[in-house]
């Protein structure tokens, strides 16, 4: 691909002429400041009584390297004219003297010479003045040279025009020279310069290296899809299923630390949330997560199901108990005997449950008579969450039951409701041999705690 060109547009200076003016003044009457036939040089002011002539003279100065000789033309002239905002009004202009050099070479200058008399300058504005009346515009009056250089430029000729001037204000007995319009005035060409461009090692190597860039890039992608270096861990994805689950069955889950001990219950072990969770609805019970341990378990009176979430989840549990410094409750729930920190209970497990049983309006003996003698009434179960449904949007009576049980009572009260539970129970029923344990083969079985 061709880089193309760039342009720009180049000023060159092909040679100057510089003008500058200077003055003098010679004293021709007696005076006690300034001795007569003394000469006043380029001052600002000068007195008309006593120096009323002014000599000057214009220097134009030619220069350039490798310039050709130039011809050059000086006309000095004394202007006075009236002028304003709108423009010129009026111009009065009387030649002084000219100059014309044919070959000027660079380094060499040309003069023109001038005099003017202040007094015959001031009554020639008076004049003016006089036969126009009162004129518009400020009265001005100056020496203006003319400048005309005609030189070669890049084997053609140019010329160069342009005007300086000397102010010269006279006013009472004195006049003022200065300051001078003047300088260098320079000849310059301007062309246009076209440069080609010119690609850098980066655009001739950049190029292949981003190629050789992405294509590893692709690679390292490829080999670690095919090593599963991009996909999730199956501790990870454990995780994931399980905070699902614990966000799904919140409103189910009842939060209290337990005791080891389940007074001759079967253990088993979940696979998931989701199957305690379905057991506690099955055994008309509520689901407990410790807080210190971070297990849940569903507690029926012949089973104590326990379900241990996976590695990672144990880990934020313990760092999450560690900041909170909380000890949990300690609790009697579903009939399982629970020791507190200074000993074991000395309540039945069963009385306990007979207590818990007992309460909620006397609906044990109506489920009982439901189920055929067992107890336990199984809730219907919504086909998409697989919880039971809320009649009146209150929640399960097995879960207001363990809810009201930990946090509504201390845990003296549990052992004193249980004992008494236990005391007012039939012979008969203390005699009763426990019913055989039937469950989905998703509970792993275990030999009693």
């Amino acid at each position: 691909m061709d880089p193309g060109e760039t342009t720009e547009q180049v000023e060159r200076t092909h040679w100057t002429a510089d003008g500058s003016f200077y003055h003098t003044a010679d004293v021709t009457r007696e005076n006690p400041i300034f001795p007569v036939g003394s000469t006043l040089s380029n001052r600002s002011t000068y007195y008309t009584g006593v120096s009323p002539e002014l000599d000057g003279e214009y220097v134009l100065t030619y220069m350039g390297r490798d310039a050709a000789s130039a011809t050059v033309g000086l006309n000095a002239s004394l202007v006075v004219q009236s002028s304003g905002e709108e423009g010129v009004y009026w111009t009065d202009r009387t030649p002084l003297d000219s100059t014309q050099v044919d070959s000027l070479a660079a380094g060499e200058s040309a003069t023109v010479d001038f005099t003017l008399n202040a007094t015959e300058v001031a009554d020639r504005r008076a004049e003016i003045q006089s036969a126009l009346g009162d004129t518009q515009g400020e009265i001005s009056t100056f020496v203006a040279v003319d400048v005309t250089v005609a030189s070669a430029v890049d084997g053609g000729s140019a010329d160069l025009s342009f005007t300086h001037r000397l102010p010269v204000s006279i006013g009472g007995g004195s006049y003022t020279v200065g300051p001078e319009t003047a300088g260098s005035q320079p000849m310059t060409t301007t062309t246009t310069v076209s440069t080609p461009r010119e690609y850098g090692p980066f655009w001739s190597l950049g190029g292949p290296l981003l190629f050789l860039v992405g294509a590893a890039g692709l690679a390292g992608l490829a080999v670690g899809r095919r090593r599963e270096a991009f996909s999730l861990s199956e501790a990870e994805r454990d995780l994931l299923a399980f905070q699902d689950d614990r966000a799904e069955f919140d409103e189910w889950v009842v939060r209290a630390r337990l005791s080891p001990t389940f007074d001759g219950r079967t253990r088993a072990e979940a696979a998931s949330l989701e199957d305690v969770v379905d057991f506690a609805i099955d055994a008309g019970t509520g689901v407990i997560e410790d807080p210190g341990s971070g297990r849940f378990y569903a507690l029926s009176e012949e089973v104590a199901l326990v379900y241990e979430p996976p590695r990672l989840a144990r880990e934020s549990i313990g760092d999450d108990a560690n900041e909170s410094g909380d000890g949990g409750v300690l609790a009697d729930v579903a009939g399982v005997s629970l020791p507190d920190e200074n000993g074991p209970s000395t309540n039945g497990g069963s009385a306990a449950n007979e207590a818990i049983d007992g309460t909620d309006d006397g609906r044990a003996d109506d489920t009982g008579a439901q189920d055929g003698g067992t107890g336990r009434q199984r809730s219907p179960i919504s086909p998409t969450s697989r919880r039971p449904t809320v009649q009146g949007g209150e929640p399960h009576s097995a879960v207001k039951r363990v809810s009201s049980d930990m946090y509504s009572t201390s845990p003296a009260s549990w052992s004193e409701n249980a004992s008494a539970s236990a005391s007012s129970a039939s012979p008969a029923s203390e005699s009763k041999a426990a019913p055989s344990v039937s469950m989905s083969s998703k509970y792993t079985s275990a030999t009693p705690s």
